[in-house]
């Protein structure tokens, strides 16, 4: 899969030290706790579960490279939440490629895919309560915020697409 500015490659045992570097990069994680707390034993082990979710078909996680220049710019999903059958969407990148729109880019494409290619609706954007940036990019995207709710101990929004009501 592409954008304009970016191609996209399923996730393989070759970019798991992209994504590790990625990963300890500050503020990375700020907003997933579930990843933030995580060794990073852990967090390669959580690389595998999207290796192994990818080899069974249950849940796409793509790693993605500049068409420019080849850079690994981050990572984008499309994946069960938990053991349910509801997908969610969702976008890490580098640091020095925030705020450059990548990440509108990358979803609303992520979006077109789930929808358009593979069928799936409603897709869903999960995302702790204080990440404005999520909220805004849901927002820009045609989702609506469905249920605001506390998941072990951390204030979560769930926002649908297509947009209800």
């Amino acid at each position: 899969m592409q954008t304009e500015r970016t191609i996209w490659t399923l996730l393989e045992e070759k970019d798991l030290p992209a994504m590790t570097e990625m990963s300890r990069e500050p503020d990375t994680f700020r907003y997933i706790r579930k990843l933030r707390v995580m060794t990073e034993g852990e967090y390669q082990q959580f690389l595998l579960l999207k290796l192994e979710q990818i080899r069974a078909g249950i849940g796409y996680h793509w790693a993605i490279w500049l068409k420019e220049d080849g850079a690994f710019i981050g990572a984008v999903n499309l994946n069960p939440i938990g053991n349910s059958d509801m997908m969610q969407i969702g976008c890490q990148l580098k640091r020095d490629y925030w705020g450059q729109g990548f990440a509108s880019e990358l979803m609303q494409r992520v979006v077109d895919f789930a929808v358009g290619e593979v069928d799936i609706t409603p897709v869903y954007g999960v995302f702790e309560k204080d990440n404005t940036a999520s909220r805004r990019l849901m927002q820009k995207l045609g989702f609506t915020l469905v249920e605001k709710r506390t998941d072990q101990g951390i204030n979560i929004e769930i926002h649908f697409f297509p947009a209800v009501g």
